[in-house]
């Protein structure tokens, strides 16, 4: 089967998880399988980069651009004339830059897949979105993005949450084309070792984003220092809050707790957890939650705010521990209970550990996802 794979917005140069790692870990595993694969990645003009992959890469001129993703536009630039000269037998999108993939699918008789990633969907059509035109400039993607999933022949959703998502931004009508499909965990992760340092030491890594939930993490670990005294966090990431952030650690009275370690890549974050007491992941929503997912594949008792499709993959006191969304208080007394109870979080972690294991592996997915594209694309 000869396959096409888009990726999303941003730029190979920030290449580092997500939506841009599922993509990569599957194409390695339809590869391994036996199928050819083509992906498409942005990269900026100036940028040059030899990399090695099993699978083909395709650039496409990535813009910059704050209000609208000109991407949807280069994207289609470069894959319409593959597309023809290829003849895939499935294109499989995961943006909004897959904007005008129903078209050139529909064009060159290949099947058309979507993956969502996101966890807002516009319930109305760009049409009615203009009789608000101030909101609408501000979500413009997502309207580019709810158009991709209503062209698509098959929607793809990581968790049930993102199913019911679709479907509230949809509407029933495309119920029966969206099939759940877990992404795997890249299999490294399990093989952390861990040997914690003598240390409470808080591990998140994540976008530096308001929903991430960040905010009330640090009003936590105001809380927690006052009862556990050598507590201190370490932060992976970068974002748009990453400034702000700073500026409320500081007022907080804690720069000599939080680290802000930036952007890093899989075997450096698995490093820190193998030195890491408990990793915390407070998302106000998450359409599936793979750091999370990742930490406990490395054995690091997690706590978790019950957002979005966190719930779906940890099970409350047996796997992990669960806080409500957006609860400082919660989540600190959560943290405490945790740093004085060591053995039951080992405990906790020993069997999440085992469960995603068994649950979640890229050699799975892919199978499921050939599944997927031979039953439409009727080989």
């Amino acid at each position: 089967m000869k396959i096409c794979l888009t990726i999303n917005s941003s730029p190979w140069s920030a290449f580092k998880g997500g939506g841009q790692l599922a993509v990569h870990h599957l194409a390695c595993s339809l590869f391994l399988k036996g199928h050819q694969v083509h992906v498409l990645y942005s990269k900026k003009p100036h940028e040059q980069f030899n990399i090695k992959v099993p699978y083909e890469i395709h650039w496409v001129h990535h813009y910059d651009f704050a209000t609208i993703n000109l991407n949807i536009f280069s994207f289609s630039n470069v894959l319409g004339p593959l597309a023809e000269k290829e003849k895939f037998d499935v294109i499989h999108g995961n943006a909004e830059e897959a904007y005008w993939t129903g078209k050139i699918a529909k064009r060159n008789k290949s099947t058309y897949v979507f993956t969502s990633h996101t966890p807002n969907i516009p319930i109305t059509g760009m049409l009615k979105g203009m009789m608000r035109p101030i909101r609408l400039l501000k979500s413009l993607n997502t309207y580019f993005l709810r158009q991709a999933i209503i062209e698509a022949d098959q929607v793809v959703a990581f968790s049930h949450f993102s199913h019911d998502l679709i479907i509230k931004g949809i509407n029933n009508t495309c119920a029966n084309k969206i099939k759940v499909i877990s992404p795997g965990v890249e299999s490294s992760w399990f093989e952390v070792e861990r040997k914690p340092s003598s240390g409470s030491v808080l591990l998140f890594w994540g976008r530096i984003e308001e929903e991430k939930g960040l905010r009330e993490l640090f009003y936590a670990l105001k809380t927690v220092s006052k009862v556990v005294k050598d507590v201190s966090l370490t932060i992976v990431g970068e974002g748009n809050r990453l400034r702000e952030y700073k500026s409320l650690v500081a007022e907080l009275s804690l720069t000599d707790r939080v680290e802000f370690m930036g952007w890093l890549c899989s075997t450096k974050i698995q490093n820190l957890t193998a030195r890491s007491s408990l990793g915390i992941f407070p998302s106000r929503v998450e359409s599936f939650g793979l750091s999370v997912v990742e930490a406990m594949a490395a054995g690091l008792p997690v706590i978790a705010a019950s957002g979005g499709a966190v719930p779906e993959n940890i099970e409350q006191g047996v796997t992990g521990t669960l806080v409500p969304v957006n609860d400082a208080d919660a989540l600190a007394r959560a943290i405490i209970f945790i740093l004085e109870n060591v053995k039951d979080a080992e405990s906790m972690a020993e069997k999440a550990k085992m469960v995603v294991q068994q649950k979640f592996s890229w050699d799975k997915a892919a199978n499921k996802m050939i599944d997927l594209y031979e039953l439409h694309s009727g080989m």
